[in-house]
């Protein structure tokens, strides 16, 4: 534990959209708040009870069935902040994925007023997996240099318009289904047996193209991926591979990545259930981040 004193009296969660669990040790700063995933009859907590492959393969099996999502639920928000207030904690800040995917964000508000010994920050971060982890990670980088939550906060605020996801799905049948298109206020029709490639940036997400193959969605993501960072130095981006499905999918994927732009994604990390209940089972991509100079 560090022995910073910011770090000390404040604790910093992640919603479980930002993929932080599959990174993350057991002795973690970072601790995560589950959405609920519903699979029909069951209620499973996202990214701990169920993850991508188990989630991808239900579906595969039970295409028909009803799926959606929901919030952490509030009886697990108000045990966390009570078990917080009896460690002696006296802030937390919790990263969020974006308010027009979830209504996690307004859930954890709406608990503020009951807890008015506990200094709780939410940022919504205006994004959803690996990039929402980052800024969870970031405000534990700032706490441990002695920021005070005040300060994390704001730079975490100033952080969203660097924070980028470039995707391709094979269908977009999924965010048709659950209504995420128009959550977003998006208006995008399902090319059938066409490839669709997809930026998603500080709540918007917009159509960049659509291609035949699988090759050619590689190569499109990469050229939009490329172009986020043009004329900027690689280390200034924190760069994570993304996916939902088959891990060798994404494997290619990454092999080309490296391939094109001399770049290595590192470790595979899928998108978490909750996010490819929305998404769908067939789709990579890659989340960038420009870091900012403290």
């Amino acid at each position: 534990m560090s022995s910073s004193y910011s770090l000390y009296r404040c604790a910093v969660m992640s919603t479980s959209t930002g993929s932080l669990a599959e990174v993350a040790d057991r002795d973690s700063l970072v601790q995560i708040l589950p959405l609920r995933v519903d699979l029909g009859t069951q209620q499973l907590a996202d990214g701990i009870e169920i993850d991508n492959h188990d989630y991808c393969v239900w579906r595969q099996n039970h295409l028909d069935a009803e799926v959606s999502t929901a919030p952490p639920p509030a009886d697990l928000l108000r045990n966390t902040f009570n078990y917080l207030i009896k460690q002696g904690y006296q802030q937390v800040i919790i990263t969020t994925l974006s308010h027009k995917l979830s209504d996690s964000a307004d859930t954890i508000r709406a608990l503020l007023p009951d807890f008015p010994q506990l200094q709780i920050y939410v940022v919504d971060t205006g994004s959803c997996c690996m990039p929402e982890g980052f800024f969870a990670l970031e405000a534990v980088r700032l706490l441990e240099e002695g920021k005070t939550p005040e300060e994390a906060v704001a730079y975490l605020e100033r952080l969203k318009p660097n924070s980028h996801i470039v995707f391709g799905l094979r269908s977009m049948q999924s965010l048709s289904l659950h209504g995420t298109l128009s959550r977003l206020g998006a208006r995008f029709s399902d090319w059938l047996g066409l490839r669709t490639i997809l930026h998603f940036s500080e709540d918007k997400l917009s159509r960049l193209g659509t291609v035949g193959d699988d090759e050619e969605m590689f190569d499109s993501v990469i050229a939009y991926a490329q172009k986020q960072m043009e004329g900027k130095p690689a280390q200034d981006f924190m760069l994570s591979g993304l996916y939902s499905g088959e891990k060798e999918t994404y494997e290619k994927f990454a092999d080309r990545f490296q391939q094109k732009t001399g770049l290595q994604l590192g470790d595979s990390v899928p998108v978490s259930p909750a996010v490819a209940v929305h998404v769908g089972i067939c789709g990579v991509g890659v989340g960038l981040v420009e870091k900012l100079k403290d």
